[in-house]
């Protein structure tokens, strides 16, 4: 991927919104989100060409790097960036992928066929269309996807990304149904008023600690997308 690739073309859409993505997310009953940066994760090779072409003035380190090995021993290494520039990046072509792809992700199949999309942002998954803080999706949901599928097709010749991209869908499939299993709902707007304080907390514990997803059966669904994939394009993760 060049790095001065756009994936969605609209011209100071954060004057519509307050930059609403370029900040972090704030809730007051949140105890431990505070809203001061946004954490932003990039696959290895994304990184490696993120430091290659200088990155972003202030955000040239990752701040964190995590790794997961496999069933079958491979690694996939996630490198965090934790932003606070609130959109005042520069050099602005070299945002990373997720800033690019926001609002949305696609929903995949194993040869990089689009099905659908969702929410980039797990903060994102609370809020139904109407009441959504980004008016791109509020307001232009339907053009940007078209702009998407335009977009990523060559982006989705890369298995890496096919895998990536099906692993943050399982990501926020786990998440809304552990909302779903406490609360009846993981949309904001569908919860009783009564709730809300209690619904905003036990969203932050299962991001903070990584409930919704710390468990058996997500490493082994996550561990059978790959080696779908895998199966498919051959091994596009590394061993140690």
């Amino acid at each position: 991927m060049k790095q001065e690739t756009e994936f969605v073309n609209f011209p100071k859409c954060y004057e519509s919104c307050g930059g609403y993505c370029c900040k972090g997310f704030k809730n007051a009953n949140f105890k431990f989100f505070d809203g001061s940066y946004v954490a932003l994760p990039l696959l290895e090779k994304e990184f490696n060409e993120y430091k290659k072409s200088g990155g972003i003035i202030g955000l040239e380190e990752a701040k964190k790097i995590e790794e997961f090995k496999l069933k079958n021993g491979a690694i996939l290494r996630i490198f965090w960036l934790h932003c606070s520039l609130v959109g005042l990046c520069n050099p602005h072509q070299n945002r990373p992928l997720i800033c690019k792809l926001y609002p949305f992700l696609p929903k995949v199949d194993n040869i990089g066929g689009i099905l659908d999309f969702f929410s980039a942002s797990f903060f994102d998954l609370f809020y139904e269309k109407s009441s959504h803080p980004c008016t791109l999706v509020a307001q232009h949901e339907d053009e940007v996807k078209a702009q998407l599928k335009n977009s990523l097709e060559p982006l989705l010749k890369d298995p890496l990304y096919i895998f990536a991209f099906r692993a943050c869908e399982l990501l926020a499939v786990y998440l809304k149904n552990s909302l779903k299993k406490e609360f009846g709902s993981y949309l904001i707007n569908e919860i009783n008023d009564e709730n809300h304080v209690k619904f905003w907390q036990k969203a932050e514990m299962l991001l903070l600690l990584r409930k919704a997803w710390r468990n058996q059966e997500f490493y082994n669904e996550i561990c059978d997308i790959h080696d779908e994939i895998a199966q498919i394009w051959g091994e596009f993760l590394p061993f140690k």
